[in-house]
């Protein structure tokens, strides 16, 4: 058996990631079983952050937009009763038992058609959510505790939005401009024109998510600065590598106009109020 063989055999079926085995019925890695478990068990409801319902699902994209995400997890073979059926914990088992219609259903949204601020509103609102939902699953960001990645959130939330908006595997320009944002439209643009691919889009968030003066005590502090100085210098090993000499400071030039500007722009005024309450259910 060739090693591409050896390879598709142990990928994921959804995101074509490592495989950890067999998971309702289907090959998968633990984070689109967990994934789909979790969806399932809690009933949720998802719209298509694009619309379209066609986002890429891959192993870099797979948190982007959890509507194309679990119907992939569908369209596979993932077996929603298998969840379902599987033994929880012996209250819940009881509690399910004399209640039987608290079952989970869960449901796909169809994508709505365009047109509306309303709907514009609602569909960055959805990738807002993605943008945090990935942020707390950046490899050193989620090694802290939820209370200093809230507080770390409720800061640089809107960096997090731009930085990742700007580089949707989507055009949603049609939606900014649905919104009448001439600030929030020139933001994106701005950061499009870094044109970050993956590997430079995770240490920029790294470093967004590793500012020390957010530490709620001085061992946070030490860890945050730990955190900020291995991506900096990833992100300059990783630039010089491709030869690209002046990429570095680009992209940390780019990175602080996202900075000094995150208050530019309706975007705020739009979800500054409901970002904790986003927080509270990630």
């Amino acid at each position: 058996m060739s090693l591409l063989s050896i390879y598709k055999t142990n990928a994921c079926q959804v995101c074509g990631d490592q495989s950890s085995g067999k998971h309702y019925g289907v090959s998968c890695c633990d984070g689109c079983s967990c994934f789909f478990k979790r969806s399932v068990r809690k009933g949720n409801h998802y719209a298509c952050i694009a619309i379209k319902g066609n986002c890429v699902v891959d192993k870099a994209r797979r948190n982007w937009c959890p509507y194309c995400r679990f119907k992939r997890c569908l369209a596979v073979g993932m077996n929603v009763a298998a969840v379902q059926e599987e033994r929880g914990p012996r209250s819940q088992q009881a509690h399910n038992h004399h209640h039987p219609q608290h079952q989970p259903q869960l449901q796909l949204v169809s994508p709505p058609s365009p047109g509306g601020q309303a709907l514009h509103f609602q569909i960055l609102a959805q990738i807002l959510v993605t943008c945090l939902r990935q942020a707390k699953l950046n490899e050193q960001f989620r090694l802290l505790a939820r209370e200093q990645q809230d507080v770390i959130l409720q800061v640089v939330w809107s960096e997090c939005f731009i930085l990742r908006a700007s580089h949707w595997s989507l055009d949603i320009s049609a939606m900014i401009e649905g919104c009448g944002d001439s600030q929030l439209k020139l933001l994106l643009s701005e950061a499009q024109q870094l044109r970050a691919d993956v590997m430079e889009l995770n240490f920029l968030e790294t470093l967004i998510l590793s500012r020390k003066e957010l530490a709620l005590n001085a061992d946070y502090a030490l860890i945050l600065e730990t955190h900020a100085n291995g991506a900096l210098c990833a992100l300059a090993r990783y630039t010089l590598h491709r030869s690209h000499w002046l990429r570095f400071g680009q992209l940390l030039l780019g990175l602080r106009q996202l900075g000094l500007r995150r208050y530019d722009c309706a975007l705020s005024c739009m979800f500054r109020n409901v970002v904790s309450d986003i927080l509270k259910t990630l």
